[in-house]
This record gives structure tokens, C-alpha cells and sequence, in this order.
């Protein structure tokens, strides 16, 4: 609420203090009195909120507590629709002091004034970030009606970059050009994030313990312009790695469109490399989420081992695809309510030197959901699935999705499974101990499929542990504590993650 509701209302709870004083001249307490017919005269067509609140106050006791919040609720419906400088008057009180009845009947009118809208939209609190970054982010809002779910939206739209939140409610000015301004109060924060996850495979009876390990680079803010660079590197087991590329583009030239361009090499266990390079496009959506088109060029290389073991020889697939993307958590660091969703589906061509061209179908999604319990606890609930479908045959080794490990069954070494049809959920059960730390206990379960020598493979893994992620000087730390199928507590796994802003 503004000062100059503010003003208002203690202006009209005095008058009316005074008038009840004199009506009832001195024989009754105040605390005597009930809200009788209560009228409300709108400059603007009757709302049903006008008549809830006549009913929901009929019959109440009179206090200046009550009557304060009569008229700011009254005064909220003209804001909640862009009206945000009402006029709320009193025009008669109305007492009825009659034998058995103690009574008021005020008479209100509501004057809705002019519609607030956005000429242009103002910025303080900025010191990284060039200003046509949020210019052109909410340049979409321009010209309209300034409301305060507008107000989320608007921030929703900020939230493709996630080093920018809205700190505060924002102020509507004026410009000494005339014209109607929004003051935002932007906090940045750090922009750039380095993730590091170290993980050990205890030693087994045939084979000897190793570590594995990811290195995660993410770049928010380039220059600040909001360009971003991700760089991933991770080494799975003793025998295989993973690195990957990507850069994105928040407008392309003067269009609305994002970019990215993307490339990734996986070395797996020694026998073959995958190469893939591609490039996309999109728009941006505060309501709808964000969709987009991707090309990927696909190579997959068997080195001379991988030729003899697994029969396979050099194969290029070019393909098409579409991808969306909807985050509605309420907070991105540690949600306690909301979803997130995303999804690829592409389809394509592939050549092969030792076989007939062949097509491709490929899908992938992943959501997670944020239930409140209670006070600080929140159930976390994840599922994830990717498959695969080359025509006339099942997908090999070299097209197969491989999982287990940090990111989806934590009592697993890291691509423990494989398949061409696989799918991993997560529960977990949190409890919230700040912005950025909590601890939970987890249970994991995955599913696989594949055709191997001619027949089928599939599988139910599960694990279950506990973990915990604290906030400290040198960033998020978290620990995870896996158990799969057989471990005691000598052979469970343990994931060590590290995430660091500067």
C-alpha cells in the first residue's frame, strides 16, 4: 500500500472516531457497535469482491482495528486490476442506537481514478548487467496495464537469467518527460558458477576401488550482456570421458530469438567416440515456457578395438529436433514448491559405412516437482526417461543411454546401466535449514531395456541414502550416501559436491 492510502485511511478512521462520538453522544462504548448495511458506491462496474466484503463485515463489532481493514480492502480491488491511485470516501455513517440494536450503516465511494500504465520501465541496483539486457527483457511489458501478477511475470522473464531477482516491491513514478515509470530494484548476484563433484567406487573382490569426478564451468553473464558459455567435463569410470560446449545467445541480432551452439565428445570405455555438434533456436515464453529447434550432426568413431569387439563401424546422423523447457519453482536455489519440465524429441537420418541409411526417433525428458509438507519439510519428486527407435532393428552399444551415479541412482558408480529405453525417479524427503542448505533422505529407482545377442535386458535398480547440502564461505557443499542392491556401509557410494559462485 502507498502513502497515499495510508494518508486516507487514518484521515477517515479519525473522522469517523469523532462522528461516533458525537452520534452516540457519550452513552455507549465503541466496542458496543456492529457493522449493519454496509453500502459501497464504485466508479467502476460492481465487483463480486465488493460484495464479499459487505458480507463478511456485516455484523462484526466496530474497532479501529476493524475499520482499517474494511478500507484497505476495499482499496486493494481497484490495485489488484492496474487502478493504483483509488480515492476512498466516506459519505455517512448511518447509526442506528434503536432499542436491542447498536449499529452503523457507512456509506463508501470508491473512485477508481486512471489506469496505471507502463510508459517505461526504470532500473537501480545494477552495477554488472548493461541496461538494454532488462530493457529488452521487458520490453514486451511496455504500454501494458501494471497489476501486480504483471509484477510476476515480469520477474518470471528475469529469471532466464539467473543471477537477476527482483529485490523488493517495485515503486510506480514519474518521469519528467510525463510519462509513467516502474522503479525496479534489481539485485545481482554472482554470476558465474563452477560445480565439482568427486566420487569413490569402493574396491570389490574383482575390482579395485577408483574415483570418479565432474568439473562444471557455467558463465551467466558475458560481459554483461547475458550471454552464457558452459563448460563440462566429467570422467565416469577408469575408462571413459565426457567433455561438452555450449554456448548461448539471448537475442540473435534484432529478433526476439535466442541461439545455441553446442558441441560434445564421450569416450566410452575405451572402444568408441561420440562427436556431436549442433545448433538451435527459440523464444522465450513468461507464460507458456520456452520451445525451440535444434539441427545435430552425430558421429559416432569405434576405435580398432571397438571394431573387433563389437562389430560396429563409422556411422553420421543428421538430424531435427524440438525441445521445451517451464521452471515454476519458487525459488532456484532450494524450492520448497513448484515444477520444473523439459523435453527433446528429434528425429533424423543415419549413414552408415557398413549398412543401408537408416532413420533415427529420439525423446528425452526430465521434470522434478516441490511439495510443501509442513513447516521446512518439502517432498521432492523427480522422473526422467530417454528412449531410443532405429528403423528395422533395436539400438546397439554405440546408440544405448547409459546412467547411475551422482545425478540419478546414487548407490551406483556413475553409467553403471545402459539401455535403449531407460527412466529413473527420485523421492526425496527435506528438511529446509536456509536459503541454500538442507538435508533429506532419498530413494532412488531406475529402469532399463535393451536387445543384446538377440535377446532382452531390463532391470528395476534401485538405491536409497541419505545426504546433505550446506552453505559456506567457499560455496554449497553436499554429501551423498548411497546404498545399491548388496552394499553394506564398506561398499556404499559417496558422491562429494562442491558449488562455488564468483
Amino acid at each position: 500500500m502507498n502513502h497515499r492510502q495510508t494518508n486516507i485511511m487514518l484521515i477517515l478512521c479519525a473522522v469517523f472516531l469523532a462522528r461516533i462520538l458525537v452520534a452516540a453522544d457519550d452513552q455507549m462504548a465503541n466496542d458496543s457497535l456492529i457493522f449493519g448495511n454496509i453500502s459501497i458506491i464504485s466508479t467502476a462496474p460492481v465487483d463480486t469482491r465488493l460484495n464479499r466484503i459487505q458480507e463478511k463485515y456485516a455484523g462484526k463489532y466496530v474497532s479501529a482495528e476493524e475499520f482499517a481493514q474494511l478500507t484497505h480492502e476495499l482499496l486493494v480491488i481497484p490495485t489488484l486490476q492496474g487502478y493504483h491511485f483509488p480515492i476512498l470516501s466516506m459519505e455517512s455513517i448511518n447509526p442506528n442506537f434503536g432499542i436491542g440494536e447498536k449499529s452503523l450503516n457507512p456509506k463508501f465511494r470508491l473512485n477508481w481514478g486512471e489506469v496505471t500504465i507502463i510508459d517505461t520501465i526504470l532500473f537501480q541496483g545494477i552495477t554488472k548487467t548493461k541496461d538494454i539486457v532488462l530493457f529488452r527483457t521487458l520490453k514486451p511489458f511496455y504500454g501494458m496495464i501494471y497489476t501486480f501478477s504483471l509484477e510476476e511475470q515480469m520477474d518470471r522473464a528475469l529469471r532466464r537469467f539467473p543471477f537477476l531477482t527482483i529485490d523488493g516491491p517495485s515503486e510506480i513514478v514519474m518521469t519528467k518527460e510525463g510519462e509513467t515509470g516502474i522503479l525496479m530494484t534489481i539485485r545481482e548476484q554472482q554470476d558465474n558458477e563452477f560445480i565439482g563433484v568427486a566420487g569413490y567406487v569402493p574396491e570389490t573382490y574383482n575390482r579395485k576401488g577408483y574415483f570418479t569426478g565432474e568439473l562444471d564451468m557455467k558463465l551467466h553473464n558475458l560481459s554483461g550482456t547475458g550471454r552464457q558459455l558452459f563448460l563440462y567435463w566429467s570422467k565416469t569410470n577408469q575408462y571413459s570421458q565426457q567433455i561438452k560446449i555450449n554456448y548461448r545467445e539471448p537475442w540473435i541480432l534484432r529478433t526476439n530469438l535466442f541461439g545455441t551452439v553446442e558441441f560434445e565428445q564421450i569416450l566410452r570405455d575405451t572402444l568408441l567416440v561420440i562427436r556431436d555438434f549442433g545448433f538451435g533456436s527459440g523464444f522465450y515464453s513468461t507464460s507458456l515456457g520456452n520451445m525451440g529447434i535444434t539441427l545435430n550432426r552425430e558421429s559416432t568413431i569405434p576405435t580398432p578395438g571397438g571394431r573387433l569387439l563389437l562389430d560396429i563401424g563409422n556411422t553420421v546422423t543428421t538430424s531435427i529436433g524440438i525441445n521445451y523447457f517451464i521452471d515454476r519453482r519458487n525459488n532456484l536455489n532450494n524450492p520448497s514448491l513448484g515444477f520444473i519440465f523439459s523435453t527433446d524429441i528429434a528425429a533424423g537420418i543415419q549413414k552408415r559405412d557398413l549398412a543401408n541409411t537408416i532413420t533415427r526417433l529420439e525423446i528425452q525428458f526430465e521434470s522434478a516437482g516441490f511439495i510443501p509438507l509442513k513447516k521446512e519439510m518439502v517432498a521432492a519428486v523427480k522422473l526422467n526417461g530417454r528412449t531410443k527407435w532405429l528403423s528395422g532393428e533395436e539400438p546397439g552399444y554405440a546408440e544405448q543411454f547409459w546412467f547411475g551415479g551422482a545425478a540419478t541412482l546414487r548407490g551406483y558408480p556413475n553409467d553403471f546401466f545402459r539401455g535403449s529405453r531407460i527412466a529413473w525417479g527420485t523421492l526425496e524427503l527435506r528438511r529446509l535449514i536456509g536459503e541454500f542448505s538442507s538435508v533429506y533422505a532419498f530413494f532412488d529407482q531406475g529402469y532399463y531395456f535393451r536387445a543384446e545377442n538377440g535377446k532382452t535386458v531390463s532391470g528395476y535398480p534401485s538405491s536409497y541414502g541419505i545426504g546433505i547440502r550446506l552453505s559456506s564461505r567457499m560455496g554449497i557443499i553436499g554429501f551423498d550416501y548411497g546404498f545399491g542392491e548388496g552394499d553394506t556401509f564398506s561398499t556404499a557410494k559417496i558422491h562429494i559436491r562442491l558449488i562455488s559462485r564468483f
